[in-house]
């Protein structure tokens, strides 16, 4: 690549990121894989800045999954953030960007090179890009692209968690709350033998929660748990968005 063509890659990366460097050799360097460089690789591959960006991103997830869902418990966000900052989710979020077409490899110097390759090097690189955006332009700058690029898969995450157990996870929040159990009750069923529909609702103390229609009772009762989880979940988040704003 001559060295209009590698402004020009440059110029489009920047673009697709939504952020311009005060110095380009730092996104270079985000970019390239220790095998375009292999005698000067600590300096000209992106491996370090790949460790900067790697603790980067763990800390702002860290820091909204702890504002962002008070009830839940150190091992539940434990268990979403490292989904979150795993090697398979950060090479979605990559690929999802369009990196890797910007990603300087010789691939012919590698052992092998599939889809898993193309994934890791996406992670990797992303990693490398939040490095150089810290140090070209910033804290906030370099929050600002992680909460564009990497939060977004926060909340998938946790509503994956809140799917496998949410009466488990309803009980302990409702606990929290207000010292009681939430409570289940069936308040409608409809259709004859195997073509029953039952609408369950769960009930913080005596006030509905939410509801959830199903062929059991027991179905039910999880798509009610799951539903109320999302609804306190917004409810907390305007409470703390209203607390800000006050």
């Amino acid at each position: 690549m001559n060295d209009a063509d590698l402004v020009d890659n440059l110029t489009a990366l920047e673009s697709l990121l939504q952020v311009t460097f005060h110095d380009r050799t730092l996104l270079r360097r985000a970019i390239t894989h220790h095998s375009c460089c292999p005698d000067t690789a600590v300096h000209d591959s992106y491996d370090t800045l790949e460790f900067l960006g790697d603790a980067i991103i763990s800390a702002h997830v860290v820091e909204y999954i702890y504002r962002t869902h008070p009830d839940a418990s150190e091992g539940e966000m434990t268990a979403v953030k490292s989904e979150v900052v795993s090697r398979r989710v950060l090479a979605q979020v990559g690929q999802q960007l369009g990196l890797f077409p910007f990603i300087c490899v010789d691939i012919a110097n590698l052992r092998t090179f599939n889809e898993r390759s193309r994934d890791s090097l996406c992670a990797d690189v992303l990693e490398a890009i939040v490095g150089a955006i810290h140090i070209d332009q910033g804290t906030e700058v370099a929050r600002e692209f992680v909460t564009r690029t990497v939060f977004p898969m926060i909340e998938l995450v946790s509503t994956h968690a809140i799917d496998t157990n949410p009466k488990g996870r309803l009980q302990k929040v409702v606990l929290q709350r207000t010292g009681h159990l939430p409570r289940y009750r069936v308040l409608e069923q409809s259709g004859r033998h195997n073509d029953r529909v039952f609408l369950v609702g769960v009930f913080e103390q005596e006030q509905l929660i939410a509801t959830g229609k199903a062929s059991s009772i027991k179905e039910a009762g999880r798509l009610a748990a799951r539903e109320a989880l999302q609804l306190l979940q917004k409810k907390d988040k305007r409470s703390s968005a209203d607390d800000t704003t006050a």
